[in-house]
């Protein structure tokens, strides 16, 4: 529940670009919000005495043609937030969430049901109905499907202009809050730490090595983060102010415009408890060791993630790592660094980005084979599931190796096995020339070239 803050006419945003040395701020603003808040808008032109004519997107939020970097900087308390209205698009028009579209049928949900999902899982899905037919609205991709049809429409986020609201204590959200808190780790689960100067990986503490005081600590973050993984948190150190960003792991100077990567990682203690707390989560769940992350390299050849390779260059984790963090959370993002450069690996897109040459390369998740025997007979004496998609002839087939005289990358067997892992998330295969993301929570499989949709569906034996 949140109430209309009266005193939200008090500018509460900052947009600002990157060009590669500094952070500049944008003059005259709020014709940018403007445009930003107005579903319609794409983006906006911009016209800067050293760059000329440049072109915000606000859907990839990036500079078209240009290596500059755009942000929008908030700046609210911890009792107020943003109000986010969410829209699709049809019949050339784009529509909110709860309104009548062309069908003169409102959805099952509006824009506050779906912004509530959004924030429990940024990376996730919800499902919904108008009328007879459901449909399922992927967040990561912005896009919102008829498993029926196949048919896929736009969809924006955007914030109501000017619109800040004050969090209250209800007891819904008391209710909500203490059923999320419950599945949350303790805050002391993890480190917050910034990389400072040469590269140096430092935690956050209310008195660092050099007697600066910070206002807030690692724990401080945590708790913080766990109320709002999308949020932002202002904080002071030493004589300047700084403000983290959740969503972009980063934080910066408000002063000097300074921006630092900010990273996530698990405590000693969480690692070493990690492994007996799968285990009491689920007992299908195989610990760090049962599987392998690899990243396609040069050649297209699949590397493993390991401390030292065949080249000499040190990387910050191994496939354990990978595979404690991904276990805590599954469409998360992993920060590491291997020689020189720094990476992002996110664990929901399976890829890693180089944070300095925005190089992007594929990740893959694979079972030890060793393992392999040992997970199967416990998959069979835990649940003997056949999954099956919709073919082109609106027939149901079952996965398989082979199909329709084409290479499988998976079976049926090996879709019950990820899906036991995290049933509310995705995994990557391929069939023949094609790539594929299948959807657990929408129960879809979409293949990455064409677009196209098609049902599935999990049968109990």
């Amino acid at each position: 529940m949140a109430q209309q803050n009266s005193t939200a006419q008090v500018k509460h945003y900052q947009w600002m670009l990157h060009d590669g040395s500094q952070w500049l701020n944008l003059n005259h603003d709020s014709v940018i919000e403007t445009h930003f808040c107005q579903p319609g808008a794409q983006g906006i032109a911009l016209f800067t005495p050293d760059y000329g004519r440049i072109f915000l997107d606000f859907d990839k939020m990036e500079i078209q043609g240009g290596q500059m970097t755009p942000y929008r900087q908030i700046s609210l308390s911890q009792d107020e937030t943003e109000e986010y209205l969410w829209y699709f698009f049809e019949n050339r028009h784009w529509h909110e969430y709860g309104s009548q579209g062309s069908s003169k049928t409102k959805a099952s949900v509006t824009s506050h049901d779906i912004e509530q999902q959004y924030q429990i899982n940024p990376q996730g899905s919800c499902t919904f109905t108008v009328g007879n037919m459901a449909y399922s609205l992927n967040f990561s991709e912005m896009t919102q499907s008829n498993p029926r049809t196949g048919m896929q429409r736009r969809v924006r986020r955007r914030p109501k202009y000017n619109s800040v609201i004050q969090k209250t204590n209800s007891l819904a959200s008391f209710i909500q809050d203490l059923s999320l808190s419950s599945t949350m780790p303790p805050a002391g689960g993890f480190t917050w730490q910034f990389r400072g100067d040469e590269g140096v990986w430092r935690e956050y503490k209310a008195v660092n090595a050099n007697g600066v005081a910070c206002s807030v600590s690692s724990d401080d973050i945590e708790q913080s983060y766990q109320q709002n993984p999308q949020g932002q948190l202002q904080f002071t150190a030493g004589r300047f102010s700084y403000t983290l960003d959740f969503s972009g792991m980063s934080q910066f100077n408000s002063t000097s415009r300074t921006k630092r990567d900010v990273r996530r990682i698990p405590s000693e203690n969480q690692q070493k408890s990690s492994s007996l707390q799968g285990m009491a989560l689920s007992s299908a769940t195989p610990p760090a060791g049962s599987y392998v992350w690899q990243f396609r390299g040069e050649e297209g050849v699949w590397t493993e993630y390991k401390t030292n390779n065949a080249c000499g260059v040190v990387c910050s984790i191994t496939s354990d790592d990978i595979e404690q963090s991904y276990q805590q959370n599954p469409q998360g993002q992993l920060q590491f660094t291997a020689g020189q450069f720094s990476y992002m690996l996110d664990c929901s897109g399976m890829f890693q980005v180089n944070n300095t040459l925005g190089t992007k390369r594929k990740v893959r998740r694979i079972l030890c084979r060793n393992q392999q025997k040992s997970m199967v007979n416990t998959l069979q004496n835990t649940s003997n599931c056949t999954w099956l998609f919709l073919n082109i002839n609106g027939t149901w087939e079952e996965y398989r190796q082979t199909l329709n005289g084409g290479i499988c990358s998976v079976s049926s067997e090996d879709i019950e096995m990820n899906y036991q892992q995290n049933p509310l998330g995705t995994m990557n295969f391929t069939a023949g020339k094609f790539s594929y993301i299948l959807d657990f929570s929408a129960m879809t499989q979409k293949n990455l070239r064409t677009t196209k949709t098609r049902q599935v569906r999990r049968l109990q034996q």
